[in-house]
Parts: C-alpha cells; structure tokens; sequence
C-alpha cells in the first residue's frame, strides 16, 4: 500500500479526532471529553474483567434474540415463499410489526416481562423478525418454479429439496438480510439494556449517562461501535462474498 493511499485512509479518521478535539475545547470536557481522556478510559474498561462479562452479556443477548428470529423466519418464510396465500396472509402482519420502533416493543416488553435479561433477547428477535421473515420469504417465492416441478416428478425427497435447492437459492437473499439485521441487532439490544437490563453495554451507559461520566460514555460508545465493525467485516462480507462465489 502507498503512502498516498494510506493517507487518503487515514484522513477521515484525523479530521474527525480534529473535530473531536475542537469540540472538547469549545463545550468543554463536562460535555465533550477529549480524545486522549476517552483513550484512557478506554484502556482502562478494556483492561478490567467486569468488562469483558458485561460485553459477552450483551453478544450473547444480540446473538440469542437474532438466531431465535433467524430459526422463526426460515421456519414460516419458505412455506410463505412456497404459497402464495399464506404469503399473502402474513405479509400484512409482518409489514405491521416492522413498521414499530424498537421503543415501541421495549415499553411493550417492560410491561409484560418488567427488566432482566430477558428484555433484550425479545425486542432484537421483534425488531429483526420482519426483516429476515420478508427476505426469506420473497428469495424463495422468486425461485424457478421449473425446478420445483422437476423435483416432485422426480420425487426428490423433502430434506434433499430443502438443502440443495431452496437454501442455496435464497442465500444471497438470507445474507443480505443478516447483513441488515446484525447491523441493527447491537443497537437495540444496546438500548433495550439502557432501559430493561443491570447488566451488558447498554446498562453501563446508562450508568455513565446517570453519573455524567462522558469519558465513559464514549467509551462505552466506542466498544459497542467496535463490536459491530469486528462482526460485520470478520463475519458477514466473508460470507456474502462466499455465497456470491459458490451460488
């Protein structure tokens, strides 16, 4: 890599700590801590235990509400995608749920279930549902309906048709919808614990918001911002890229 092109990488970066800097010094650091005073907290939370628990709470609630609305959504989207009168039946109701905002199923949930960990698994499974449940469905309604047809004279058994033919059509469809969900599961299941949890990256900001630690709600910020970058360019473009490859 060249200089040039290095530079031109780095440059968004260093204006934006420019910016940042300049932000500090104007509103002051009860509001906008500088750059090296978040660097050292940061350091310091990523150095601490409670931490990393507090970060493996929040994974684990993002990944557990994502995959239960992941088995939900193959589970009712390929039949959908199959029939086009039990697509049409749930469509509505889907596109219904999808329009809510995530605040909207936190109220709803803090109501029926009160706080815990529980909070975030649902509201990330009712806020990603519908996308994953849309995709997969429409990927699978779009499939060629002549190799459906020469699968059953054939008499392809059920589970062969499902994993030769259906899950590989709609891959790239299911990829891109995971692509979308996974970019928003870490959001809501942080704002989810800021209102219904003790424990994970959402409850430790909305510790720092109550005692006005703005050095620690930027690093709390930074972590979360972390985590998402790491999963989608560790986890997501390596399998789009392999699913454009291999279907």
């Amino acid at each position: 890599m060249s200089p040039l092109t290095i530079i031109r990488k780095a440059s968004p970066f260093v204006i934006l700590l420019l910016c940042w800097a300049l932000a500090s010094m104007l509103c002051g650091p009860a509001l906008v801590p500088a750059p090296g005073t978040t660097a050292l907290k940061l350091l310091a939370l990523l150095a601490s235990q409670t931490t990393w628990s507090h970060v493996a709470a929040t994974l684990l609630r993002g990944l557990g509400g994502l995959a239960l609305a992941a088995v939900a959504a193959y589970v009712l989207g390929i039949p959908c995608g199959l029939d086009p009168r039990l697509l049409e039946f749930f469509s509505p109701l889907v596109t219904a749920a999808q329009s809510c905002p995530p605040i909207v199923w936190i109220s709803l949930v803090l109501v029926w279930v009160s706080t815990g960990s529980t909070v975030p698994i649902i509201v990330v499974f009712a806020s990603v549902f519908p996308v994953l449940f849309i995709n997969i469905a429409q990927g699978t309604a779009h499939l060629d309906r002549n190799l459906f047809a020469m699968a059953r004279f054939y008499r392809v058994p059920r589970r062969r048709f499902l994993s030769q033919l259906i899950l590989p059509g709609i891959a790239q469809s299911s990829l891109a919808a995971f692509t979308f969900a996974l970019g928003i599961t870490w959001k809501v299941t942080a704002t989810a614990e800021f209102f219904g949890a003790a424990t994970g990256i959402g409850a430790q900001i909305q510790r720092t918001f109550r005692l006005m630690d703005m050095a620690g709600l930027f690093a709390w910020t930074l972590i979360i911002i972390a985590i998402g970058l790491t999963l989608e360019l560790g986890l997501i473009h390596p399998l789009r890229d392999r699913a454009k490859r291999h279907y």
